[in-house]
């Protein structure tokens, strides 16, 4: 009996299948067990074997339902633990399991369509073209900074931020090859909901402590409570998409109940930057989904914010502006007379720094991890890789903003609706964090954001594919009336291409 399921097409055709996978899996559990062997000999690290034999384990499962690897990386993305590896002289050397799980799943995913024979690495999507772009000039910034070799750049470090960018880019990969129908994208987002509530049940439980919430797991070098606010924003994007499209009364107490849910620990992350991050969204998803009930919610949310939120929320949020005890807030090197916190302080002196880089290389920045800048992703942006890598950066932010739009204006499906309106206002969402944040380099942020514009993009084939089928199906029908004159029937309204001209237009260029 074949290891892998017909129904998916695999398989080349010229040899059985049976008679070519138990040799290739009998040979790599073999090859496994030694190197497994070799390794615990080697290292001497039970850690490391742990982890080398569940990587084994993921990679076998991948190959043979690429659909199951995926299932494992939705749980890692929130759950993994981080694995110590040694010491780097002075430094410890600490790894987040997940960074490993995304590699060998990737390489399962190619020994996958090896087998199905395909050549396209990834779907086609408007989104490629921005990553390739982005990444591209990200690449060309780092072989200029390693040409100048300067002392302030720092090789290493660069290397694994461009591994890191590498390793999103491969979830959005590796999500839209194994996801291919409507009931795969039901189940992943099931399980990604599932994670969601397993991380707000936690949030909730360590609300006690009194200190902020964060995310399981977090860094030995110090928790990051922004990280788990951008997560939770992204989830409650989410909830709001599927309810807006929700077809029953449960399911829309469901999704609305988790939105609810999510909020309380949102709150007290005590996240300015993800506070204005979800209004963003909000009413993004209340404009693009047309309900007004979203929108009268957050404005009445934030009409009543001092009498409904608790004191912390609210003393966190007064914190920003201080009069006595802060930093003064200069304008163009005008003083405004204005005090800040710390914090807002460095957001804004970062872009002294921008300047200077502005003057000294303007086109591609001094190269990747050239200033270790956490407060602001634009900032960042240019200082790394200069008005060009602005340039690209922002066109990817509007590749990715267009996917999603187009997804959720296509899809007649409202699981796919659903899905598609929460990436666009989680697309919004992170683009307003980022202006507090690195939130485009942040693991746990990255890596949910980019499935989920991995499961809009498979939504969007989804969409082109079902109005393909139908204007086939519509032509065919009227076909044999043709012959009878004026008596021939008229194409559906629903399928007329004036309605959708950018649906028609791509599927026009769509091969065969």
């Amino acid at each position: 009996m074949p290891l892998f399921r017909s129904e998916r097409g695999i398989g080349r055709g010229e040899i059985a299948e049976s008679r070519i996978e138990a040799p290739f899996f009998a040979a790599f559990m073999v090859g496994c067990a030694i190197l497994l062997l070799l390794a615990h000999l080697y290292f001497a690290n039970n850690a490391v074997t742990i982890v080398l034999g569940i990587s084994m384990v993921v990679f076998g499962t991948t190959v043979v339902r690429v659909d199951y690897g995926v299932y494992i990386l939705v749980i890692a993305m929130l759950l993994s633990p981080e694995v110590f590896l040694g010491y780097a002289g002075d430094r410890p050397l600490n790894i987040r399991y997940d960074d490993v799980l995304i590699g060998v799943i990737f390489v399962g995913v190619l020994v996958k369509l090896s087998f199905e024979g395909k050549h396209a690495l990834w779907r086609p999507s408007p989104v490629s073209v921005g990553i390739v772009a982005y990444y591209g000039v990200c690449c060309v910034s780092t072989l200029l900074a390693l040409r100048a070799n300067l002392p302030a750049w720092d090789k290493r470090s660069s290397f694994f931020v461009m591994l890191k960018m590498l390793e999103f880019y491969m979830v959005f990969v590796v999500v839209g090859d194994a996801i291919r129908t409507r009931e795969e994208v039901r189940k992943q987002i099931t399980l990604f909901l599932t994670v969601g509530l397993v991380i707000c049940a936690y949030g909730l439980v360590t609300m006690r402590s009194g200190e902020r919430v964060t995310a399981p797991f977090e860094s030995m070098e110090g928790t990051e409570p922004n990280t788990l606010g951008g997560y939770l924003m992204l989830v409650m994007s989410t909830t709001i998409g599927l309810y807006v499209y929700a077809p029953t009364r449960k399911l829309k107490t469901l999704f609305a109940s988790l939105t609810v849910l999510a909020f309380v620990p949102f709150l007290y992350t005590l996240s300015r930057a993800s506070y204005i991050a979800l209004l963003a969204a909000m009413t993004t998803a209340g404009i693009f989904g047309r309900k007004l009930v979203i929108l009268a919610v957050v404005a009445l949310i934030l009409i009543l914010s001092p009498v409904l939120m608790p004191k912390e929320i609210m003393d966190r949020v007064n914190y920003t502006f201080q009069r006595g005890a802060g930093e003064p807030l200069k304008v163009a090197g005008r003083d405004t007379g204005l005090q800040v916190d710390k914090s807002t302080h460095e957001r804004i002196y970062i872009w002294r720094k921008v300047s200077f880089i502005l003057h000294v290389a303007p086109w591609f920045g001094g190269g990747i991890s050239w200033e270790s800048v956490m407060d602001s992703q634009y900032a960042r942006v240019i200082l790394e890789t200069g008005l060009f890598g602005l340039a690209a950066f922002l066109f990817l932010q509007w590749r990715l903003f267009r996917a999603a739009r187009e997804a959720h204006r296509w899809s007649r499906d409202w699981l796919c609706r659903g899905i598609a309106l929460g990436s666009v206002a989680g697309t919004i969402g992170v683009i307003v964090h980022a202006m507090g944040t690195i939130s485009f380099l942040i693991i746990r942020i990255m890596e949910p954001y980019w499935f989920l514009i991995a499961l809009t993009i498979v939504a969007r084939s989804l969409a082109i594919e079902d109005y393909a089928r139908r204007a086939r199906a519509a032509r065919m029908a009227s076909a044999p009336a043709q012959d009878a004159g004026d008596n021939a029937p008229r194409l559906p309204e629903a399928l007329a291409p004036s309605r959708q001209p950018g649906l028609v237009r791509t599927v026009q260029r769509q091969p065969g």
